[in-house]
């Protein structure tokens, strides 16, 4: 085949003329040859810097926070089990919201050592830390350890030091970590945001650094985060807890070693003393505590105490509804899980045991015409105390009897041995 443009025959294999290097139309391209000319190769090598740079922008921008409830756990833990020894439910309205002051011009931002910054639970622990160190310090799970370790940036042989000198707390409000999955033989960090209530290990500057439950180690988040609409935030929007905002995520900041922290009761708002290193040696502080300049409105510092919030109003509005739709569809379960655990003490009931009390009584109704709920509504709420009146209508006979709910864990309870 002759070249078109000036006839010689001379082409090499390619498809070009030796003789006026002209292409042949149907001649095949050869590949590369843009990544060859300096010039273009600068262009390109920065148009495909700002498109992957922007991709991951936009990936990140697009939901890169993983919501975890209080009452869950991941599936790759680094240590398998539950170890968070009370955990609050889903519902989780934590008393004094306003409670540290917030910085007006950051108010997602609070110090770790600050007053009131974190949370305890009634029973004063919500931490298993010797089974953490049991797990972590067996020989068989040395390349978990090496990964927690790592995480840190510590040997693996210093973990129970380390460990032992955090504080367990519970959060006060939703927290924004990078939290740790142990995956593959690797700690594989993502971010994520704990809902209140959640059991955290803090060091002597209140950051969290141990998440309870999971055994995973935390470290503070990287970077900001969408604080616009729960989709535009989280990667699963769909496991938004009630009165998930972004905007009201806080991020705990070192930088001030404590040797106590001032913790505010998840129930009746009262606040208390915990060293740095202890596990729930709790006192409550008094009148003349430093820590009241920040706490005063607390009972221990001569104020009033936590006041009924319309967050609160509704959390206690809902636990009523849950109360009144166990009854009408004879969910004992349901009914079990609104006990207090002090009602369950003294009643020296089980799960078990509870159920089939509860499946007896039922049937037990229903051969006397059975019992319909009327009305469950709240009379008063003060504090982490609310009086409710239950009012039934049993074998065609109209019953009311008043009955105490109280705030445990956050969540409100049916409180029948108050």
């Amino acid at each position: 085949m002759d070249c078109p443009r000036c006839g010689s025959a001379n082409l090499d294999r390619a498809g070009t003329c030796a003789n006026c290097q002209a292409e042949l139309p149907n001649a095949p391209r050869r590949r590369g040859w843009l990544w060859r000319h300096p010039l273009l190769t600068s262009v390109a090598g920065a148009l495909v810097s700002a498109l992957i740079g922007g991709v991951f922008l936009l990936v990140k921008s697009s939901g890169d926070v993983v919501l975890i409830g209080v009452d869950k756990t991941q599936g790759n833990p680094f240590v398998p089990g539950n170890h968070d020894p009370s955990v609050p439910g889903p519902g989780v309205v934590p008393p004094l919201p306003d409670v540290p002051p917030r910085d007006p011009n950051n108010r997602q931002r609070i110090p770790g050592g600050e007053p009131g910054g974190h949370g305890r639970s009634g029973d004063g622990v919500s931490c298993d830390v010797s089974a953490h160190l049991k797990y972590l310090t067996d020989p068989a799970h040395a390349a978990a350890a090496a990964a927690w370790a790592g995480v840190i940036g510590i040997q693996p042989a210093d973990i129970p030091g380390y460990v032992n000198r955090l504080t367990p707390v519970r959060l006060r409000f939703d927290t924004r970590v990078t939290n740790y999955d142990y995956k593959d033989g690797h700690a594989d960090g993502f971010q994520a945001a704990l809902q209140a209530g959640t059991a955290v290990l803090v060091d002597d500057q209140g950051v969290p650094r141990m998440k309870c439950n999971c055994g995973n180690p935390l470290m503070e988040p990287n970077g900001p985060a969408d604080k616009g609409s729960v989709a535009g935030y989280a990667k699963n929007p769909q496991d938004a807890w009630d009165r998930f905002d972004p905007g009201q995520v806080v991020t705990f900041t070192g930088g001030t070693h404590v040797d106590r922290f001032v913790l505010v009761d998840l129930d009746d708002g009262q606040a208390y003393q915990r060293g740095v290193g202890s596990n729930g040696r709790d006192a409550p502080i008094g009148r003349g505590d430093p820590a009241c300049g920040i706490l005063a409105v607390t009972t221990n510092c001569g104020g009033p105490g936590p006041q009924a919030t319309p967050a609160d109003a509704e959390a206690l509005d809902k636990a009523v509804r849950r109360l009144t739709d166990a009854v009408r569809n004879k969910d004992c379960k349901g009914l079990f899980d609104l006990m207090s655990a002090r009602a369950i003490t003294q009643l020296g009931l089980n799960s078990a045991e509870s159920l089939s009390n509860c499946q007896q009584s039922f049937q037990a109704l229903e051969s006397f015409g059975g019992i319909t709920i009327n009305e469950i509504k709240v009379l008063s709420q003060t504090g982490a105390r609310a009086e409710i009146s239950i009012t039934a209508t049993i074998s065609g006979q109209s019953v009311t009897e008043q009955d105490h709910m109280v705030r445990e864990n956050g969540n409100w309870k049916v409180d029948i041995a108050g």
